[in-house]
C-alpha cells in the first residue's frame, strides 16, 4: 500500500512537469495503556498513515502531507500543490534532487518483533511499574506504557526507493508519597527484553518519598548534577540548535562557532541515523539521501551542523543526510560516555543539588542559548558528599554553552530517554555542572 501511494503520487507529479519530486509514505502503529491512582484508564490502538510530497520545478519548491490514502484525493492533492508551487517566488538555493538513484532495504537495528506483537501484556507491564513504585515509597502513581512500530516508504523522481521500519517501547511513571512529594521515573527501549518498568517504578518511588519535607532552596550558584532525564533534556536542544535551518535563522547560540571551543573538553555529542539501541531514526532522510553519524560537538569543539541538500549547497558542504520534512534534524543523539560512577560524583559534590526530572524549559534568548527550568518529582542538597535534603520550588537559569563549558564529570552508564520533555532519542548519562544558577520558582 505505501508503495503504492508514493508511486501514484510521483507519477502524477511527473506528468505535470516537475523537474523533482519526493512521496514520503509513513506509517504508524502505536498501542497505548495509560494508568492513574494505581488503576489502568485507557488502553488504546492508534493507526496513521501519512503521504508528504515535496516538489521542486524551476527553482520554486514546495512540501505539504494528507492523511486520505483514496487515489483520487491523492491525484487531486498532488495537482492543487502543483498549482500553488507555481505561485510561488523562485529561490536562488534551489538544490535539485542527487540523479543518481539509490534503493534501500530496512536495518535490523531498532526493529524487535516481539514489540509489534505486544498486547495484553502492555497492562501487566504497567501493573509492574506500579507495584515497584509502592513497594518503594509511591502510594500513589499515573502514567503510560507506549509500544509504537513505525514504517516508512520513499520514492523520488529520480527513482529512489526503499523502506524502512523501527520499534520502541516506552514507560513513564509519576508517583506520589504525599501531594507535594513526588518522584519520575522512566524506561525506553528499542527491545523489549531491554524494557524495565520495575526499576522505573522504583525510582519513582524512591524519589517521592524521599522528597517528603521537601524545602525550597537559597538562591545561589551549585554544583548541579544531572539526571539522564535532565541533561537529555538539554542535549536535544543542542540537537536543534545545530541544525543549519536554526543557524541560518539567526535562532541558534551556535551561530558562527564552527570550529570554536563550545563545551568542556569533556563532553562529545553526535547523531546517528540509525544505531544499535535507537529508538527512532532511518537508513534514509526526507530528499532520499542516507542517514549516517554525524559528528556535532568533539571533545567541547563545534565540528558540524546538520544539512539537507539546501542548507549545503549555501554552505559549500555535503548533505549530512538529515534532511527532515521542511529542515535538517537529528534522528538520534548520543553523549559520549564519561569515565565516572554517580557515587563518584555525589561524593565530589561540596554544596550541590541532584535533579532527577525537569519541565516546562523555555528561553530567553534563542541565540544567546538563555534558559530556564523547573526541576520537579526529585530533587536534592548535597553537601559534603552526603544527600541531606529534598528540595522544592526551584529554577534553574543559565545558558547552554555555559552550563556544557561547565560539565566537570559524566557517568560510563548512559540510559536512552524520550518522553514529551524530549523529542530527539538521546543516549545520555549523568552530568555534573559547576557555577549552575539556582532561584527559587516563585520569587
Amino acid at each position: 500500500m505505501m508503495e503504492a501511494l508514493n508511486e501514484l503520487a510521483v507519477s502524477t507529479a511527473k506528468k505535470l512537469g516537475v523537474d523533482d519530486a519526493v512521496a514520503l509514505t509513513s506509517q504508524g502503529n502505536e498501542r497505548m495503556v495509560r494508568f492513574a491512582n494505581n488503576s489502568l484508564t485507557v488502553t488504546k490502538n492508534m493507526k496513521e498513515t501519512e503521504l508528504f510530497v515535496y516538489l521542486g520545478k524551476d527553482n520554486r519548491r514546495i512540501v505539504a502531507a494528507t492523511s486520505n490514502p483514496d487515489e483520487s484525493s491523492i491525484r487531486a492533492f498532488v495537482k492543487k500543490l502543483f498549482e500553488s508551487l507555481q505561485s510561488l517566488p523562485k529561490g536562488s538555493d534551489y538544490a535539485s534532487l542527487p540523479e543518481r538513484a539509490r534503493h534501500y532495504r530496512p536495518s535490523q537495528m531498532s526493529y524487535d518483533k516481539k514489540v509489534e506483537a505486544v498486547g495484553t501484556e502492555l497492562s501487566e507491564l504497567a501493573g509492574e511499574a506500579i507495584e515497584s513504585a509502592r513497594k518503594n515509597g509511591g502510594e500513589r502513581s499515573a502514567g503510560a506504557v507506549v509500544a509504537s512500530v513505525g514504517t516508512s516508504s520513499i520514492l523520488t523522481s529520480s527513482g529512489t526507493s526503499g523502506h524502512d521500519r523501527g520499534a520502541s517501547i516506552t514507560l513513564n511513571i509519576r508517583s506520589f508519597s504525599q501531594d507535594d512529594a513526588s518522584g519520575h521515573g522512566l524506561s525506553c527501549a528499542s527491545r523489549l527484553s531491554g524494557f524495565d518498568p520495575v526499576e522505573a517504578g522504583r525510582r519513582a518511588g524512591e524519589n517521592a518519598k524521599k522528597m517528603v519535607g521537601a524545602k525550597e532552596p537559597e538562591a545561589g550558584e551549585y554544583e548541579v548534577l544531572m539526571s539522564p532525564t535532565v541533561a537529555s533534556n538539554l542535549v536535544d536542544l543542542i540537537g536543534g540548535f545545530s541544525s543549519a535551518f536554526s543557524v541560518e535563522a539567526g535562532i541558534s547560540y551556535l551561530v558562527d562557532k564552527l570550529g570554536k571551543k563550545v563545551a568542556s573538553e569533556s563532553f562529545s555529542l553526535s547523531d546517528h541515523g540509525r544505531m544499535d539501541g535507537a529508538l527512532d531514526g532511518r537508513v534514509f532522510d526526507d530528499e532520499g539521501l542516507p542517514t549516517g553519524t554525524t559528528p556535532i560537538i568533539t571533545k567541547g569543539v563545534l565540528e558540524n551542523y546538520l544539512h539537507n541538500l539546501t542548507t549545503a549547497k549555501k554552505a559549500g558542504k555535503a548533505s549530512t543526510g538529515n534532511a527532515g520534512t521542511i529542515s535538517p534534524h537529528p534522528w538520534n543523539l548520543e553523549v559520549g560516555r564519561g569515565d565516572s560512577s554517580y557515587d563518584e560524583m555525589v561524593k565530589s559534590m561540596k554544596r550541590g543539588v541532584i535533579l532527577t526530572s525537569n519541565w516546562y524549559t523555555r528561553f530567553k534568548n534563542y541565540r544567546t542559548g538563555e534558559f530556564s527550568t523547573v526541576p520537579r518529582d526529585g530533587a536534592y542538597l548535597v553537601e559534603d558528599g552526603r544527600i541531606t535534603q529534598g528540595l522544592k520550588g526551584l529554577r534553574v537559569s543559565d545558558s547552554l554553552e555555559r552550563i556544557f563549558s561547565s560539565t566537570r564529570l559524566i557517568s560510563k552508564n548512559r540510559e536512552w530517554i524520550e518522553w514529551w520533555e524530549v523529542d530527539t532519542p538521546t543516549l545520555c548519562p549523568w552530568v555534573l555542572v559547576d557555577g549552575v544558577k539556582i532561584t527559587r520558582a516563585y520569587e
